[in-house]
């Protein structure tokens, strides 16, 4: 007699799997949902209950490492940028200088934002911003 699992409880754990991602959203758990269903059609064939660990293993570590890079590209297609990821690339004023060196001050909007940069610069001195750290603008 074969020790293994029923295609059942594959079937149930998958489920499971499904319904956890479906409340999480994270692309997490569908991958093992998948291997689960791998190991349910094994299971289908009277597989030994090794080989079904093993091909859900197997299965499921496939998955994420394949499918994963695909899904996560295709469904962030639509993320727009934070209003301050749009201020990369952009040309700021110095407003003012502070007592630190290499830190400025700019205002964007009425907001006032601390600029990282190399060199001297003077109040009204134009710099390109090339990334944010946080709540400083690092400018070149």
């Amino acid at each position: 007699m074969k020790i293994g699992f029923n295609p059942t409880t594959w079937l149930i754990f998958a489920a499971i799997m499904i319904v956890v991602e479906i409340i999480t959203l994270g692309l997490s758990t569908i991958w093992f949902a998948g291997g689960a269903i791998l190991s349910a059609i094994a299971a289908g064939f009277d597989a030994e209950a090794w080989l079904q660990v093993l091909i859900f293993m197997v299965g499921s570590i496939i998955m994420v490492l394949m499918l994963r890079p695909l899904a996560k590209k295709r469904l962030n297609v639509h993320i727009v940028p934070t209003n301050a990821e749009s201020l990369i690339g952009t040309k700021v004023k110095v407003t003012k200088l502070t007592d630190k060196d290499g830190i400025a001050v700019t205002k964007i909007n009425d907001v006032e934002w601390r600029l990282v940069y190399e060199g001297a610069v003077n109040v009204g001195d134009e710099l390109v911003v090339n990334g944010i750290e946080g709540t400083k603008l690092i400018c070149k």
